[in-house]
Formats: structure tokens, C-alpha cells, sequence
């Protein structure tokens, strides 16, 4: 079995846009648009700012995926990485697949010198906070807030 992390190609581009819709129907209940996420997943693909994606491949099929934003910190003069879009499809789960993801996206930051790695996750959604949980991470003494000035566009029926 050929299993390794490594970014995202172009050939990726509908497997990571397929990875996205799914997971924002399964997380958040919605079907975002999917003209919308095309245009977003290119956007990074074409232009590796600001941010890129990871995949774990395994025999030439993408396994398991995420994205990665950055944040600057005044407080450490660094950036830190935020991860986005994590989705590993029903039918992989339970392999450790992220957690083979997260740790070689872990030591990757490490490596270009990030501050350290952040990522927020719904309170409804106990399943994600349990596998990262069991990865290390904390629930930080932080919450995230938001104020976002609309709704994402959503597939018309």
C-alpha cells in the first residue's frame, strides 16, 4: 500500500471540491454552491496564497484532504497555520488517515517555522472535536467569533 502526504495537484481539484461540499452538508447542514467552491479551490491552487492544500494519497486516490490559511501573530512575531476544510470521505474513516495527515502537516509548520497550528470546529460537531482531541490538541482558552457579513452561496435547487 503507497500511502503519502504531499500538496494537492490541479488533477486534484474535483476530489478537493468534492471533499468540500460534502463536508460542509455533513458538518453544517448546508449545500454550498458548487460554481462558488470551484472558483475557491482554483483560486489556491493557482496561486498557493493564502493558503494550500494537503492531501494523503493512497494508490493514486485522495484519501484524506485539507486546507491550510495563515494568521499573522504579533505576539510571536510568526505566522500560525490554521486548518481548513478537513474532510476524510465516510468510506476512510476509522484508518487514522488524518491523524497520518495532521501529524505530517504538523512537523511540515514546524519545519517553515510557524508558530503552531489552530483550527476551529462547531460545538455540535463532537465527532471532529474527539478525533482532535485525541490528537493533542486542546480546546485552547480561546473561542473563535465571528462577524461575517453573509451567508455562503448555496446550490439553487
Amino acid at each position: 500500500m503507497s500511502m503519502q502526504t504531499r500538496p494537492a495537484r490541479r488533477e486534484d481539484r474535483e476530489a478537493l471540491e468534492q471533499g468540500i461540499l460534502e463536508m460542509a452538508q455533513e458538518t453544517e447542514g448546508i449545500r454550498l454552491d458548487p460554481q462558488t467552491v470551484r472558483r475557491g479551490v482554483e483560486a489556491i491552487l493557482d496561486a498557493a496564497q493564502p493558503g494550500f492544500y494537503r492531501v494523503l494519497e493512497e494508490n493514486g486516490r485522495v484519501v484524506a484532504q485539507l486546507m491550510i490559511t495563515y494568521e499573522w501573530s504579533d505576539w510571536r512575531a510568526r505566522v500560525v497555520w490554521w486548518i481548513q476544510s478537513v474532510y476524510v470521505p465516510p468510506d476512510q474513516r476509522g484508518r487514522g488517515l488524518y491523524a497520518r495527515l495532521y501529524r505530517d502537516v504538523l512537523e511540515e509548520a514546524r519545519q517553515a517555522g510557524a508558530a503552531g497550528l489552530r483550527l476551529y470546529v462547531d460545538r455540535s460537531n463532537h465527532a471532529a472535536q474527539s478525533v482532535y482531541a485525541a490528537l493533542g490538541m486542546d480546546g485552547a482558552h480561546y473561542q473563535v467569533f465571528e462577524s461575517m457579513f453573509d451567508e455562503p452561496p448555496r446550490e439553487q435547487p
